[in-house]
């Protein structure tokens, strides 16, 4: 292949690891920030894709109120499975057991809706050339800054609001937060249903890329926990980035090397990586000890 295919490649793994990056930042909030074990994670991104259908193609909803619709719905989603699901117990075994159940409720109801058939937007993309032989879709790059935009304005929310403050104390100290008048559990409960609105846009933009299926919600969560354990676990641009390094490698592995061979080699590198890099390649170890003690 000619250099600018590779460098198309290249283009077409950044557009879609920022949309991994997205989604798998939440993944690393929840577990890492929060210490809530979620597996219903990828098919909440896959119920979301199929909220963003329905209200494009079945109600012909006018896109700014899709957003609208979708964001409320993922964000009273999360909200429900933290009253719910995760305030049963504290125990992150029987946490990931309720929630895997979760996500098989979450795949049976869209099943039982829409059938086992794949289901897509169909848009026509356009092309924006940077030399006659270099492109990327004008969709991709789209959401590829929309997703960079949202996760700073997540980040932004977090260090410079009260609200965000609150949630941080909570997540350092739950006792000294409480002892200081901040209420624990109503911030732990913002916060996850706050994770849900990044879920929520992901799955939007996912929407746009690809077709969607009752089981795509496996393929998100496997790429999320390989993002999320070779950042560093609570590192939010720290996924982000992994999740476009993803993007690259899974381009180039698939059109190199072929389908048949992205799986193995993917998490062949994903084991390289965790052996030189334990910790994560974003996450300093001195960090690690001080979230262990």
């Amino acid at each position: 292949m000619s250099l600018s295919a590779y460098i198309n490649i290249i283009l077409n793994g950044i557009c879609i690891g920022g949309l991994y990056g997205l989604s798998s930042s939440a993944f690393s909030f929840e577990i890492g920030a929060l210490k809530m074990a979620n597996f219903a994670y990828g098919s909440s991104v896959m119920v979301g894709m199929y909220c963003t259908y329905f209200f494009l193609r079945k109600a012909v909803l006018p896109f700014p109120l899709v957003i609208g619709c979708v964001v409320s719905i993922n964000f009273i989603i999360g909200w429900l499975i933290r009253k719910t699901v995760l305030k049963i117990t504290t125990d992150h075994n029987l946490n990931i057991l309720c929630t895997m159940g979760l996500e098989l409720i979450f795949i049976n109801i869209i099943l039982f809706i829409f059938t086992a058939k794949p289901v897509d937007l169909s848009f026509l993309e356009t092309r924006v050339y940077f030399t006659p032989d270099i492109s990327v879709g004008l969709i991709q790059l789209i959401c590829l800054g929309l997703a960079a935009l949202l996760l700073s304005g997540f980040s932004i929310f977090l260090q410079n609001t009260w609200t965000g403050r609150a949630i941080r104390a909570v997540v350092q100290n739950k006792d000294i937060a409480n002892l200081m008048g901040i209420d624990s559990e109503r911030m732990l409960d913002i916060a996850f249903a706050a994770s849900y609105i990044l879920i929520g846009v992901s799955g939007m933009m996912l929407m746009m890329l690809f077709p969607a299926d009752p089981q795509f919600g496996n393929y998100i969560t496997l790429i999320a926990f390989v993002v999320c354990v070779v950042s560093g676990l609570g590192n939010l641009w720290g996924s982000f980035l992994t999740g476009v390094i993803v993007g690259i490698m899974s381009s180039l592995i698939s059109t190199v090397f072929g389908s048949i061979y992205h799986d193995p080699l993917l998490f062949a590198l994903f084991v390289v990586i965790l052996l030189v890099r334990p910790n994560g390649l974003f996450m300093k170890k001195s960090k690690v000890i001080a979230r262990s003690i």
